[in-house]
């Protein structure tokens, strides 16, 4: 039961980071269009993009490959998280920022999809 809490509360740590780096990869290009904004520039930091991807990863290894092995062994959320990570990574080559930048939301949208997979599975799981 402890466990199962512990997944459950990662998964929504999960959730919430990996939507506030869409919600960050989408609002930052606008917000930095508004001229009396740009002095903004610095929130546009690749530091900040690399942290939310290894806090990211972090979190599937600490949460939903523990689930899949001990608790439903369903590969949806572990394929939704790949999935992500894969469309981050060819985001990474940036054509262009449009790119870039929608590659980036949809992959974030996609490990917290997988995240609230996971979530749904662990509770499902546990009321059986």
């Amino acid at each position: 039961m402890k466990k199962l809490l512990k997944n459950n509360t990662l998964d929504i740590i999960a959730i919430a980071s990996s939507l506030i780096c869409a919600i960050h990869c989408a609002a930052i290009p606008i917000v930095l269009s508004f001229s009396s904004l740009s002095s903004l520039h610095f929130i546009e930091n690749s530091f900040i993009e690399w942290f939310f991807i290894i806090l990211g990863l972090l979190f599937v290894f600490n949460s939903l490959w523990p689930s899949y092995k001990k608790n439903h062994n369903n590969k949806k959320a572990l394929i939704f998280a790949s999935l992500g990570y894969m469309v981050i990574a060819i985001g990474r080559f940036e054509f262009t920022e449009f790119w870039e930048i929608s590659n980036t939301v949809i992959g974030a949208l996609l490990v917290s999809l997988a995240h609230y997979f996971n979530w749904v599975l662990l509770k499902n799981n546990h009321s059986h």
